[in-house]
């Protein structure tokens, strides 16, 4: 079982980082991290090189809007410098639902275009998000013959199946404990292209009680997660970590 996209060094965590990452090793998670600004990448570094024997991973990404470009060359450093301890790139890609402008768009993708061509240089797969630009994602995809993971999917059902199509991988996060419309996306789409995420500390499968800073999502809630997909996919709740897991491991290689 795993958590194949999370947020650990988001402050949320500061103070019991040690206590998530030991209550979701002894329940036999994995945890794959991401880092998605220069700060965030140093506070990944130091806890990856304390925990990494607990089944921790980590990908160095960058917001879609951050057009800072010193934070952009210095996550392209960082990406270049630490390759062999990243299983990916990411998160990265489009995101129409803060953006809507055209300039702000044509932007975006010239970033994103240029995270495909790195990726392809150091040949790591991506973690794409794509809010509210699904669409634009797949087609850029096509253009680039490359397969990614599709992080926290939310688009229709015919384009997750298009992404599968094209290779991708689709994560579907824990929100999908309650949420009628991803189930469904769980329901008409394979085992075999389904990976799980918490996207903590967003996303509680719990939303009634978020209101409770302690219900703060995390990498142990993946259970439920597995749980539902279990229920939908009429398969045991064994069998359903076993096939995410492997095909997380599958996809990235580690």
């Amino acid at each position: 079982m795993f958590d194949a996209h999370c947020h650990l060094d988001f402050s949320s965590f500061d103070s019991d980082l040690e206590g998530v990452i030991n209550r979701t090793y002894n329940e036999g998670i994995g945890i794959v991290t991401c880092a998605i600004d220069n700060v965030g990448v140093n506070k990944t570094l130091n806890f990856y090189n304390k925990f990494k024997d607990k089944r921790l991973f980590m990908t160095f990404g960058i917001s879609p809007i951050n057009f800072d470009e010193n934070e952009f060359k210095n996550f392209v450093s960082n990406v270049e410098t630490y390759k062999d301890k990243l299983i990916g790139i990411g998160e990265v890609g489009l995101d129409y639902y803060r953006i809507n402008d055209e300039k702000t768009k044509e932007q975006q993708i010239k970033n994103f275009k240029n995270f495909i061509d790195l990726s392809k240089k150091l040949n790591k797969k991506l973690v794409i998000h794509s809010r509210n630009a699904e669409k634009e994602v797949i087609e850029i995809l096509k253009e680039s013959k490359i397969n990614v993971m599709m992080h926290c999917f939310s688009g229709s059902i015919e384009q997750a199946l298009e992404a599968i199509d094209l290779g991708c991988i689709i994560s579907i996060p824990t929100t999908a404990y309650y949420s009628k419309g991803r189930q469904k996306t769980i329901e008409k789409i394979p085992i075999e292209n389904i990976v799980t995420e918490t996207d903590a500390p967003f996303l509680s499968p719990f939303p009634e009680r978020m209101t409770n800073r302690s219900n703060r999502n995390e990498p142990l809630n993946i259970k439920y997660l597995v749980e539902k997909i279990s229920e939908i996919k009429n398969l045991s709740f064994e069998k359903v970590s076993e096939i995410t897991e492997e095909n997380l491991r599958n996809f990235f290689k580690f």
